[in-house]
């Protein structure tokens, strides 16, 4: 990376049942974060921390920090469970919209979201769940 060079904010939410058991790479993502290259934002099912037990309860829960980033343009990528966990993380990401757009209702916020879509700033890799 060239001297003076800044990494645009990289958030990382991902879900695993308890973080002694299936954080995997968790050494890796914390030497990550560290170097300022991603803030990983785990979420654990078996042992909550804080509240938010799947990936979309703390999306909602951060949503003024991810909502900024949207704003400016950010980029989401959804890998995982298509069954579950994407179809929350979509309902969630247009709660966003929503509360952010006085007047919104969910029609509105379902065109966002299909727009982000097009636009390929909203990309899914999600198997059948």
């Amino acid at each position: 990376m060239a001297t003076g060079a800044e990494l645009a904010p990289a958030l990382c939410y991902f879900g695993c049942d308890a973080p002694d058991t299936d954080f995997l790479h968790a050494g890796e993502l914390r030497t990550a974060e560290r170097a300022g290259a991603v803030s990983p934002r785990p979420v654990f099912s078996e042992t909550p921390v804080d509240g938010p037990r799947f990936v979309q309860d703390r999306i909602a829960a951060e949503g003024e920090e991810v909502w900024r980033l949207l704003t400016a343009g950010a980029t989401v990528h959804v890998c995982g469970d298509g069954g579950r966990m994407a179809p929350g993380v979509r309902a969630a990401f247009r709660a966003l919209y929503t509360r952010h757009t006085p007047g919104a209702a969910e029609d509105e916020a379902l065109d966002w979201w299909r727009e982000l879509t097009v636009l390929g700033r909203y990309v899914e890799d999600v198997y059948a769940g």
